[in-house]
């Protein structure tokens, strides 16, 4: 096999191992807005939600809930004190919101959709040119031995199975940098070279120290096509203008020249939780857009979230050209109306029969007889606390005979409600406390006298 082909199969087999290779892979994590969401009805005339979104990014940006039957409805929501069904997930520090949904045509067929969308638009996008955004990928086997009075580091690129046009080895050069272990990369010297080893000479280096060196592949400048070297050093960052905060920035990609295309981007950390962003893709103008996945997600400083991924060049051409954007995902979740019930609180009333009193309660009157009811009944002295009261639990009944009371003694009542399976949800609020005074007895040694 002759030199050149056997780079050209090389640079196949490392792009197919990069392929394979993705350490940190991460699942788009379901933003803080889905999380606290939480919507129920009382099945007859309102739906009532609870979700929040993040303090850090509301400065940012504002995210509306959207309700989907047959079509997507923008929900009016006001600013509530508290979530009413859920928490705010640690460590964020959470706005949350109350929206009224008016609605009277519920059926156990329902299943409404609920997502977020921002007031604006916050996507971006690139024109990749793939003969403009070539990344070669980076030597392997890198070792080095004395070899009379100096050193000769050696590498090789891998070995493929494939032939690849794109790249030659007239494309190629390497840079090698070398360094004392305790030295900084970035004052590091470095050669250049076309071949697969480097000679390093007494006079380059100094006695009794530790090294370390590293190479990396490089366009050569004779090359047509351009890009960047491999990876292997750290990136450089710098402030640019001013700009849209809520918005991913720095997008970059860039083409191996084998079947690999590499994007990256950043996402202020403090949009994380709030929008979830994803890659997408176009081959050519008029073909369907695809997301890219999987995202590879690394923490690059308190500020910014970098976030980076690959998707294989099928027919790789000199003139081809990707059109790729970044754009916050289409999230939501689903929500089953007839599981998701509270009722209002049943009104609650004291009579006395005879010598005993029976507490009766009506619930407000829905639209599905059909559904059955249970009961949770508290009652207590007025100076008893409620948190040790025993609770009754009832099912189908809207009455209850108290046992035998203390004379003369204040008492309080109150009861909620929750349908029964398979209409499921939550407990309604506890009924305005019913309070009363037992009537006053003579006492047996009274009666004796």
């Amino acid at each position: 096999m002759d030199p050149q082909m056997a780079l050209t199969w090389g640079l196949l087999y490392m792009a197919l191992v990069a392929l394979c290779w993705r350490p940190g892979v991460t699942e788009a994590q379901e933003t803080v807005p889905l999380q606290t969401l939480q919507c129920y009805n009382d099945y007859t005339e309102r739906i009532i939600c609870s979700w929040a979104d993040t303090e850090d990014a509301q400065r940012l940006i504002n995210m509306t809930l959207y309700r989907k039957l047959e079509k997507n409805y923008a929900v009016s929501c006001s600013l509530s004190e508290d979530l009413l069904w859920s928490e705010c997930p640690s460590p964020h520090h959470c706005v949350p919101r109350r929206c009224v949904i008016p609605y009277t045509r519920f059926s156990i067929a329902d299943e409404d959709f609920y997502s977020f969308r921002p007031d604006r638009d916050v996507g971006i996008k690139l024109a990749v040119p793939l003969a403009q955004h070539v990344q070669p990928p980076p030597p392997k086997d890198i070792n080095i031995s004395p070899s009379g009075d100096h050193f000769l580091l050696k590498w090789s690129m891998p070995l493929g199975d494939a032939w690849v046009p794109w790249l030659s080895q007239e494309d190629l050069q390497f840079e090698v940098s070398y360094k004392r272990l305790q030295d900084s990369w970035e004052d590091a010297p470095s050669l250049h070279t076309s071949n697969l080893w480097a000679t390093l000479e007494p006079k380059l280096l100094l006695p009794s120290n530790t090294y370390v060196a590293r190479v990396r592949t490089r366009l050569s400048p004779g090359s047509t096509l351009s890009g960047r070297p491999s990876r292997w050093s750290p990136e450089v960052q710098w402030d640019s203008q001013p700009g849209d905060k809520a918005q991913p920035q720095n997008l970059q990609c860039f083409f191996d020249g084998i079947q690999s295309l590499t994007c990256s981007w950043e996402v202020r950390t403090l949009m994380t939780a709030s929008a979830s962003f994803g890659l997408f893709y176009r081959s050519i103008p008029a073909a369907p857009e695809k997301e890219c996945s999987p995202v590879v997600k690394e923490l690059q400083d308190s500020l910014y979230t970098r976030y980076h991924c690959s998707l294989t060049v099928s027919n790789p051409s000199a003139h081809s050209q990707y059109t790729v954007s970044v754009q916050l995902r289409k999230q939501g979740k689903f929500i089953k109306s007839y599981r998701h019930i509270q009722m209002d609180p049943p009104t609650l009333n004291v009579t006395k029969d005879g010598e005993s009193y029976n507490l009766r309660w009506e619930t407000k009157k829905i639209s599905y007889p059909h559904i059955e009811h249970k009961f949770q009944v508290q009652y207590k002295s007025k100076l008893e606390s409620w948190e040790v009261t025993k609770t009754e639990n009832l099912d189908r009944a809207h009455s209850m005979v108290l046992p035998q009371l203390l004379p003369s003694t204040t008492y309080m009542a109150r009861v909620r409600v929750k349908t029964l399976p398979d209409y499921d949800g939550i407990w309604s609020e506890w009924s305005k406390e019913y309070t009363w005074t037992t009537e006053w007895v003579m006492p047996t040694w009274g009666m004796v006298i």
